[in-house]
């Protein structure tokens, strides 16, 4: 199993934005991957809510201040056990530059490109 941290820079409040587009070049093919648990949390530094979720499997977006779930400024949000594409997940914000903080455990040999 391995792991990847990051911190996904919301840049404008409304428009929903993947976890996968803060991977650095060397673990940009994790977008692709499978992750076994994750956890997200929204930095006390925050001005506002964050709010996390996922594509449907029509790859519409459900995150947003009404769909998916809200962390306040200090929370953290853990899910195991979910086999899931890392490109999958999405975050929001109420305020434009707030963050969400993740980490995410990929399975060996989880590199995934089909839905």
């Amino acid at each position: 199993m391995s792991v990847d941290f990051g911190r996904l820079n919301i840049n404008s409040a409304g428009t929903a934005e993947t976890f996968a587009s803060d991977l650095d070049a060397d673990s940009a093919m994790r977008a692709t991957s499978r992750v076994n648990s994750i956890i997200f949390k929204a930095p006390s530094a925050n001005t506002g809510n964050v709010f996390v979720g996922r594509l449907d499997r029509t790859g519409t977006t459900v995150v947003s201040s009404t769909y998916g779930f809200t962390l306040e400024p200090g929370d953290a949000l853990p899910f195991d056990d979910i086999n899931e594409i890392f490109s999958n997940f999405e975050g929001d914000a109420a305020n434009s530059g707030d963050d969400i903080e993740w980490a995410a455990s990929f399975e060996p040999g989880s590199q995934n490109k089909a839905q």
